[in-house]
């Protein structure tokens, strides 16, 4: 099995069979929660990762599979925002199609080039 993609059916041992379908028999009956009963979002730290961690598996299959995967080897890439004319994010967004490409794969390597050249 990938560790990108969901197991099919055959791929998993009986333990990890076993393992589905209590945490799905558990799921499935959410709905018994006693009358009154309130469920909240919490600001702990971490609040939901044992949940998470038991579904997938692993700490190392949750940190697959939550958020985007960073672009340098360790670590999280920062992030920018940026606000566009019209224009210019239509050429973007055809550029990036025609290549078949991320229009934030092409702005990166726009960067690059830029910035490489004013160095």
């Amino acid at each position: 099995m990938n560790k990108n993609t969901a197991p099919r059916a055959g791929e998993l041992t009986p333990e990890e069979e076993e393992h589905y379908a209590r945490l799905s028999e558990w799921a499935e009956n959410l709905d018994t929660l006693p009358p009154g009963s309130q469920v909240t979002k919490t600001d702990q730290p971490g609040a939901g990762r044992a949940l998470l961690e038991a579904a997938l598996g692993s700490t190392e299959a949750v940190e697959r599979a939550v958020g985007r995967p960073s672009l340098g080897r360790a670590g999280t890439s920062p992030s920018r925002t940026l606000r566009l004319p019209s224009d210019l994010d239509a050429a973007l967004v055809a550029r990036a199609k025609a290549e078949n490409r991320k229009p934030s794969e092409v702005v990166r390597e726009a960067l690059y080039a830029y910035l490489g050249k004013a160095s």
